[in-house]
């Protein structure tokens, strides 16, 4: 297996965890995620484009090329919807572990169209308001960003942080809300990479972890 360690009280940069030092073993005084084998492989076969499978028929009809791109970006690979509960309940679970009291998909926050944020937190956050938040994944090398992209790191995340605090303005009266944008190669919005080194500086105050000045949130565990 192969173990990576990186901690988010210390993050300053979206793209921290790209240059941390991937270690091979799963024994270690620190805490570590560990990822399968196969994950690794297709991760970096993506960031350096490498072919990570055979071609073949998508279900919504397009062609998925030897580079897997597509699967990303698809609206009916099932593995997004998986993908999607795992990062809130990460998140969620890294709440708790701080000693914070939080509910998903709380009840009377939806928006006009019925649809409600990821999850609220029960006591105040910031400036004496409860913090709400909601995930949104984007495909870096998608062709509506790319081109971007390739010039400043982070622009998919950023635009898409824009987008769902515009579809949650109503909210901003009475809570916090912060957008979790994500990319799927790695970078996260400034809103998401703030909330989670919060949520990191909290959990060492609270867990015996904190003698070492880490965070059981590791943020490579959020690359897609």
């Amino acid at each position: 297996m192969i173990c990576f360690a990186a901690t988010v009280s210390h993050i300053t940069e979206p793209d921290y965890w790209q240059r941390q030092h991937l270690t091979v073993g799963t024994g270690s005084t620190h805490f570590l995620s560990v990822l399968e084998d196969n994950a690794i492989r297709v991760a970096v076969g993506l960031r350096l484009g490498c072919a990570i499978c055979e071609a073949h028929p998508c279900p919504c009809g397009a062609t998925v090329d030897s580079l897997g791109q597509h699967a990303l970006s698809c609206k009916k690979n099932a593995g997004r919807v998986q993908r999607y509960s795992w990062l809130t309940d990460l998140i969620h679970r890294a709440l708790i572990r701080a000693e914070i009291p939080a509910v998903k998909e709380p009840q009377g926050l939806g928006r006009d169209d019925g649809k409600r944020p990821d999850g609220l937190k029960l006591v105040p956050w910031q400036s004496g308001r409860s913090a709400t938040r909601d995930v949104t994944v984007v495909h870096t090398l998608a062709a509506s960003y790319v081109s971007q992209g390739a010039v400043q790191a982070g622009i998919a995340a950023t635009a898409a942080s824009e987008r769902k605090t515009a579809k949650y303005s109503s909210l901003s009266s009475s809570h916090v809300f912060v957008p979790m944008a994500v990319e799927t190669l790695g970078p996260l919005a400034d809103e998401a990479q703030l909330f989670l080194a919060e949520i990191g500086r909290r959990a060492t105050l609270c867990t015996a972890i904190g003698h070492w000045g880490m965070c059981p949130l590791d943020l490579q565990q959020f690359h897609f």
